[in-house]
């Protein structure tokens, strides 16, 4: 039997993206406590998820009850790596951590080093690995159903609250996840980061909405090379509602397309079209590919009351328990997370250079903070 504890931290009951249930599924790992900054707050989440304990203090509950694995939940990432280390340092086995990663390559490279020292496996909740929807494209491209691929061609959300820079540091992680997974790490990048038709100085940088750090752009164009001659796109431009197509990704083979559109919680069809030179206007050439539902009961879920979400989670999660077990990489590890912010902080020293960015990253800081420490003066 192990046991887990969980951090929310917020003070509004926010817990990422349901993270607080993925060990709910799981019979082996116990919950025995929650802290959130607010205590008022923690009580109730441990009620409902039949913790004993409740804190207004994370260290102080890393330093209370003893747990094999951690849930880093909250939301916004500029405590997420104090809170890692935290739980690192109290001797966790595993941590399941809300995505994006963190905030910065230098924050990543903190994180996986001293993993690396205590033996923690990390596993980032970049839950879109494990959609049968998603499995079953990869499977798809090794087996050259659309024959050698040679482009990825991914946008965003594109909404008016979020459109641009939040949109590729919140959402586009998953579409730079899935291009590595698909074309392995990436070479080199170039991008066209722009804030009101003009392109980004220093002077746009703000702070982001959810924590994320100093962001700028309200319209971005990012293009990533990947070894064999695979090209990697992202997009995401401020738009208003209805105004630009739904998030998702397209797939470039010699032979044919793949469209995912959506998230795993969408519902929304995997396609291929296998006949691609023929004019869409004139017959529609996209067929729908089954995909195997998420197995609910063999997860758990008994009475079948969790949603998508929780399912994928609670994959996640035993896959964890697995790596921990087994002594191995997870799904998604704290070498993919710090790779995923990594594209991210790329997309913006891009975008101020105006030159080719190479990988790894020689500055592992936030480019905007890290050209502002150096010259305050000239913002």
């Amino acid at each position: 039997m192990y046991t887990a504890v969980v951090i929310g931290a917020t003070g509004a009951g926010n817990y990422g993206h349901d993270l607080d249930l993925a060990w709910q599924l799981i019979p082996e790992v116990d919950v025995v406590a929650v802290a959130d900054v607010d205590e008022e707050v923690a009580r109730a989440k441990a009620e409902q998820l039949g913790a004993p304990h409740a804190f207004g203090d994370y260290r102080r509950m890393l330093r209370s009850v003893p747990a094999d694995f951690v849930t880093v939940c909250n939301r916004q990432p500029h405590l997420r790596a104090e809170m890692m280390l935290a739980a690192i340092e109290a001797g966790a086995r595993g941590i399941y951590c809300e995505k994006p990663f963190v905030r910065t390559p230098a924050e990543g490279d903190a994180i996986a080093a001293a993993a690396s020292r205590g033996g923690t496996r990390i596993q980032v909740a970049h839950n879109w690995r494990v959609d049968p929807k998603v499995l079953r494209m990869r499977e798809m491209v090794r087996a050259g159903e659309i024959g050698r691929l040679v482009a990825m061609h991914a946008t965003g959300k594109n909404d008016e609250r979020r459109g641009g820079a939040e949109d590729l540091a919140v959402l586009g992680v998953h579409q730079l996840d899935l291009m590595r997974q698909l074309a392995g790490d990436p070479s080199q990048m170039t991008a066209s980061v722009m804030q009101s038709a003009r392109p980004v100085g220093l002077s746009d940088a703000r702070e982001g909405n959810e924590n994320l750090g100093l962001i700028a752009g309200d319209q971005i164009f990012a293009t990533y090379q990947f070894d064999e001659g695979v090209i990697g796109t992202f997009s995401s431009v401020r738009t208003g509602r209805g105004m630009h197509r739904q998030m998702g990704i397209e797939l470039v083979g010699t032979s044919g397309l793949i469209s995912l559109r959506g998230g795993p919680t969408t519902g929304q069809p995997l396609l291929i079209n296998r006949r691609p030179e023929l004019d869409p206007g004139v017959e529609s050439n996209w067929e729908a590919v089954p995909a195997p539902a998420m197995d609910s009961e063999g997860l758990g879920d008994t009475e079948g009351t969790a949603d998508i979400r929780q399912l994928l989670h609670t994959t996640m999660t035993r896959d964890l328990v697995e790596a921990v077990e087994q002594d191995r990489r997870p799904v998604c590890d704290a070498i993919d997370g710090r790779w995923i912010v990594e594209m991210v902080m790329a997309v913006h020293e891009a975008g101020l250079t105006q030159q080719t960015v190479h990988f790894p990253l020689r500055s592992r800081d936030n480019p905007y903070a890290a050209r502002r420490q150096a010259a305050p003066t000239d913002v």
